[in-house]
């Protein structure tokens, strides 16, 4: 039991410097220029702060790290595999997000044009297709050193990831309305 411990912790150990030294290089990689985070490089009021989208990646490098269990050498290989895979994959899912308004949009018009709905739809079912393609070439990609149960481990992980990112946006978002909110409350009485 000794010795089991004494090989996950110099695993585990072994695995977040690979870790470390990623987001390291990634992050000084994408630092911005100094007037960047308001001028023209700033991300759309859509997306988080550049620190908040490094953070999220760090979160997300972490969840996959412990959930495949990763050796040193895996992760060596994984995560430029799975950085290429997101950083694809990311404008599809912003052109998503996008159509995704603009139907909730018409759905609301009564005066909607059936034609654009079906040209968002069929646009829409076109990105799913592309992202599916995208995620089974990754998965075949990593198949080649990692375990076919990690393989399985990583396509949950990856379905699971939309809906992790837009919980970790919405509660990154929940605690700056909440300091706002705190800040503009008055002092003493409470209603």
């Amino acid at each position: 039991m000794n010795l089991k411990r004494h090989i996950f912790s110099k695993r585990s150990f072994a695995v977040l410097t690979v870790l470390a030294a990623f987001l390291l290089v990634g992050a000084s990689w994408a630092q911005p220029a100094p007037d960047e985070s308001d001028g023209p490089g700033a991300p759309p009021p859509d997306q988080p702060p550049r620190w908040e989208r490094e953070k999220m990646e760090t979160v997300i490098i972490g969840k996959f790290a412990t959930e495949l269990d990763l050796t040193p050498e895996q992760a060596e290989k994984f995560f430029p595999v799975f950085r290429q895979f997101q950083n694809e994959a990311e404008g599809l899912m912003r052109e998503q997000h996008k159509r995704r308004a603009e139907m909730d949009e018409l759905s609301h018009n009564p005066e909607a044009d059936k034609t654009q709905v079906d040209n968002l739809l069929t646009q829409q079912m076109e990105s799913e297709r592309r992202i599916s393609d995208m995620k089974r070439k990754l998965l075949t990609d990593v198949g080649a050193f990692l375990t076919p149960q990690q393989v399985s481990r990583c396509s949950i992980l990856m379905d699971e990831l939309p809906r992790r990112i837009h919980q970790f946006i919405e509660e990154r978002r929940g605690a700056r309305l909440g300091d706002e909110k705190g800040r503009d409350r008055p002092r003493g009485r409470r209603d």
